[in-house]
């Protein structure tokens, strides 16, 4: 078993810092394991001394460089070599996005019955899901059904895939071409270039073979994980969630003020190397919502708006909050409620 990491970063953004921590990790757990990194030629490019970009080379086992023509986006060459692994990595592997930090021995995955597979988004099949509508509204755009069909959104951060025999291989490598093709679709006629619903899509169109691994292999502390993360055998932390100037990072090891300073020192430094040896206990101080009435509209436009108010306009918000309470008041005074 192969385990696959594919990068394209520049010295200007901190995927590459991620990679590293992530692949650090696994071979901490995991010291004879084949670890690969599917790399585009700009980003193996960057891999010099001057750059400060070497650590990566002593952790991976092969760094395999993939050639594109220079007008490629990097988030295009991102994707087509992540649907297209099979055509690069010979043998079974297990994918690992590298917004993640490898918590014990992973070389149990080879035991595990199924041939491709991974785990549900958000650790909830869709109808519990809080971004169904977003999903289901999506695959209508795309013409898609996959998610729909499973009844679930398989999270593309961990994937699964055996070739061990003629059976498996042909399962992988179909799997792989539809998720390729259609991607293609998606991107290219109609500019969505997520690679999620593809997934999901070839894993449809290909006859609904994904099976469903157990939340561990890809616990996502954010979005339902908590429940898993004692016996977690991979963190994905979501580097994206991170990105707009008002995300808090809920995980210490997310936070790119520590992945600045590896990106400056070149290498992971003795403190946050202990970190990442302890990747459990790495949670920052957090405010725990457990109404079920406010849990369902995180994610509308109006909690938003509602936030864009109080950053912009506190005064009418402070108005619109007295009216809300004044109202709310009266109604429990004429129910009776206290």
């Amino acid at each position: 078993m192969k385990y696959v990491y594919v990068l394209t970063s520049t010295p200007k953004d901190l995927y590459y810092e991620q990679a590293l921590m992530s692949v650090w990790s696994l071979r901490l757990h995991n010291p004879s394991a084949h670890i690969t990194v599917l790399v585009d030629d700009k980003t193996a490019a960057s891999f010099t001394a001057e750059n400060k970009r070497t650590a990566l080379t002593g952790c991976a086992s092969e760094i395999i460089t993939v050639p594109f023509e220079d007008s490629v986006p990097n988030v295009d060459r991102s994707r087509l070599i992540k649907t297209a692994i099979p055509d690069y990595v010979g043998g079974s592997f297990l994918y690992i996005d590298c917004d993640t930090i490898i918590c014990d021995d992973l070389s149990g995955i080879a035991q595990v019955s199924a041939t491709t597979g991974g785990v549900l988004d958000g650790h909830v099949m869709l109808d519990e899901h809080i971004h169904k509508k977003y999903f289901l509204a999506r695959d209508k755009k795309l013409g898609f059904k996959g998610t729909q069909a499973l009844g679930a959104n398989i999270n593309g951060g961990l994937i699964l895939a055996k070739a061990d025999t003629p059976d498996e291989q042909a399962e992988t490598e179909a799997l792989f071409k539809a998720w390729n093709e259609i991607w293609r679709y998606s991107a290219y006629e109609k500019h969505d270039k997520h690679d999620q619903s593809a997934l999901n899509e070839a894993n449809y169109r290909t006859g609904l073979k994904m099976q469903l691994l157990p939340g561990e292999w890809n616990c996502q502390p954010s979005h339902g994980g908590l429940a898993f993360l004692k016996n977690a055998k991979i963190i994905h932390y979501y580097s994206s969630e991170f990105s707009g100037k008002n995300y808090i990072p809920y995980y210490k090891l997310a936070d790119k003020a520590l992945q600045q300073r590896i990106k400056e020192a070149g290498d992971i430094p003795p403190d946050i190397q202990e970190m990442i040896r302890e990747p459990k206990f790495q949670f920052n101080s957090v405010h725990l919502i457990n109404d079920s009435r406010i849990v369902s509209i995180m994610q509308s436009p109006l909690t938003f708006t509602l936030a864009d108010i109080k950053a912009h306009l506190p005064h009418l918000f402070a108005f619109l909050e007295g009216l809300c309470g004044f109202f709310r008041g009266l109604g429990k005074k004429l129910t009776g409620k206290k």
